[in-house]
């Protein structure tokens, strides 16, 4: 069987079947943004881990070496932001082509450190090796968070409300004028899409807050909105329904999507790696939930409903409510 067969999840799905999990020590295992292990002092463990890939993740045609250490961290504190924990401790592990010099690696590590004193991380080892034809980085996280606190992708319930923090399609609009570096731009806009795909930021304090507040399931938003929907849909065993015009998008990138001829929403759908979070909360803590987060200084906005896992997931635009594929980046579907 060719993995296109499967793709990237269900390869995940088939690997992690029957996986030993020791359920005094394991609270949740494979198949969340990050496992939840039982830890001896007062909080459970979060542990997650991303692999960054040269010419898949990141290119250093376009990205700095500092860059892609920001980057290759970042990715992985987001997954602790999206369980509400905060990280801890990483190691990092390097497979490095001959042609990368040390003064690329010691820009790489800048760019490591520099993230790590954002989110208070501690770099405590990791591993390096050769690699034939590419650079390959691998975080691997340890996270904390309070017992009973860790928010998962299945809690989503039929008339919870939907919320995303800040905006999207910032990063699909970055990607593209690195693509594209002729793309005929304002340079506010430019510079701010660029900054979003080449240095995202996690949102830690936003998912804390939103644990504190009993959120009901929450994703980060690495493979696109309709992917990520797709997954707390398929985990909560419930459907949804996302009004287009509630999507978030600054200006700058619809100015961006403008210059390119491409839609800004397709870019907030599918286009990934913007790492805001995508939650539900009760109508109930709705309120409570706003207030909290406009006093942070975070900004949320409503975009829809979970409804029965009949209902299948659904956007509206123009009036007209449509099938929204549950489509996201895969590795192994081209």
């Amino acid at each position: 069987m060719n993995l296109s067969a499967l793709g990237e999840f269900g390869l995940i799905e088939r690997l992690a079947r029957d996986l030993p999990n020791n359920p005094g020590q394991v609270v949740c295992g494979a198949g969340d943004d990050a496992a939840v292990l039982q830890a001896a002092g007062p909080d459970q463990l979060l542990f997650t881990t991303d692999m960054l890939v040269e010419e898949v993740h990141f290119s250093l045609t376009w990205a700095t070496a500092e860059q892609v250490g920001v980057k290759a961290l970042a990715v992985n504190v987001s997954d602790i932001a999206a369980m509400g924990g905060r990280p801890a401790y990483a190691v990092i592990s390097l497979g490095v082509p001959e042609r990368v010099t040390v003064e690329e690696l010691d820009a790489l590590y800048r760019g490591l450190r520099r993230t790590a004193r954002e989110y208070g991380v501690n770099l405590v080892g990791g591993d390096t090796v050769a690699c034939p034809d590419r650079l390959v980085i691998n975080v691997a996280l340890l996270g904390l968070v309070e017992p009973g606190r860790a928010v998962y992708r299945g809690g989503a319930r039929p008339g919870d409300l939907i919320y995303v923090t800040g905006s999207l399609g910032k990063s699909a609009a970055g990607l593209f004028l690195c693509r594209h570096p002729e793309t005929p731009v304002v340079p506010e806009a430019a510079a701010f899409a660029r900054l979003a795909h080449l240095e995202p930021c996690a949102r830690v304090q936003a998912g804390r807050l939103l644990a504190a507040a009993g959120v009901g399931a929450m994703d980060d938003i690495s493979d696109g909105l309709a992917g990520e929907l797709g997954e707390i849909c398929r985990a909560s065993g419930a459907g949804c329904r996302v009004r287009a015009g509630a999507v978030p998008v600054d200006p700058r990138v619809r100015l961006v999507a403008a210059a390119a001829g491409c839609d800004p929403l397709d870019w907030a759908l599918y286009g990934g790696e913007d790492f805001e979070l995508l939650f539900t909360v009760s109508p109930a803590g709705a309120a409570r939930m706003e207030d909290k987060m406009a006093q942070a200084g975070e900004a949320v906005s409503l975009i829809g409903e979970i409804t029965p896992a009949g209902d299948g997931m659904k956007i509206e635009t123009g009036g007209v409510w449509r099938p929204l594929p549950a489509r996201g980046y895969d590795h192994f579907l081209r």
